[in-house]
């Protein structure tokens, strides 16, 4: 089922600890609608532990932090990217803008946050622990990116977690390659949560969210299946290795190897690719 136009929208808390961090363009990478969908549904579950996938410059992240804080209630949250940079400028941490905000506005904290840079979702998820309610992915973007992380995830989750999808639309823009999101939102199988967007030129937003329950887990197939969609980019063989182990743990043998063949599949067109 479809939820439309159901999450408050609430924009205060990216007012509030924007105006203390020094401006850095173009973080952060949500909007403001988008920000305020995700401080809304935040406000709505107010959720005990939080997982991040995807950091970048860390403006969301300090967003997310100043929402929970205005809850008013413990929490735990850890933060997760593979780079250890910042992508748009190598000279500065991932997660910058955050770190900032935690040195030198937040202070003490009322619940727990943890940065985990330079490995894998699977490599620290363990570390990381069970008990999930709430996770937003925003990383990569094309296929595998994001479907690789939310099945590494899934059984870490809480029946009821949240999982919030940014760029759910990005294909539709100048990136028409962007589609893992907006895939993973068409294939789970969960309760959907959109807010339509009044003031951009389309009203279909760039963020979602979905709400895991049992259903998803009994159709998880369905995304696997995505996986056999042609990838945009082909993951080196150490990052393949650490995602196949991680499933094997927890998936059937029959979903494993759906797996493989998406592998097999795609490493041959990359390789005819380069061929030509």
């Amino acid at each position: 089922m479809i939820h439309i136009n159901e999450v408050p929208l609430d924009f205060e808390p990216r007012k509030k600890i924007l105006s203390k961090i020094p401006a850095f363009p173009p973080e952060p990478e949500m909007s403001e609608f988008e920000s305020a969908f995700l401080c809304g549904l935040l406000k709505i579950c107010r959720p005990k532990k939080i997982l991040e996938v995807g950091v970048a410059g860390g403006a969301t992240t300090a967003i997310i932090l100043q929402t929970l804080e205005d809850i008013g209630e413990s929490y735990e949250m850890h933060s997760v990217d593979l780079s250890e940079k910042f992508y748009r400028q190598p000279k500065l941490n991932t997660g910058f803008m955050a770190a900032f905000a935690k040195e030198k506005i937040f202070g003490d904290l009322r619940g727990m946050h943890e940065f985990h840079f330079g490995k894998y979702l699977p490599q620290v998820i363990d570390e990381i622990g069970g008990e999930i309610d709430f996770v937003i992915l925003d990383t990569v973007h094309n296929l595998p990116g994001e479907v690789l992380d939310f099945l590494a995830v899934l059984p870490y989750l809480k029946i009821g977690s949240i999982v919030v999808l940014h760029d759910v639309s990005l294909h539709q823009t100048e990136y028409p390659n962007a589609e893992s999101n907006g895939m993973l939102l068409g294939a789970v199988t969960a309760e959907k949560f959109l807010n339509f967007d009044e003031q951009a030129l389309f009203r279909y937003p760039n963020i979602g969210a979905f709400q895991i329950n049992e259903q998803t887990l009994e159709n998880i197939e369905n995304i696997f299946l995505t996986l056999i969609l042609r990838w945009i980019y082909m993951p080196p063989e150490n990052e393949i290795v650490i995602y196949r182990r991680h499933y094997k743990r927890f998936y059937s043998a029959e979903l494993c190897e759906i797996f493989q063949e998406a592998i097999d599949m795609n490493a041959y067109n990359f390789w005819q690719a380069r061929r030509k």
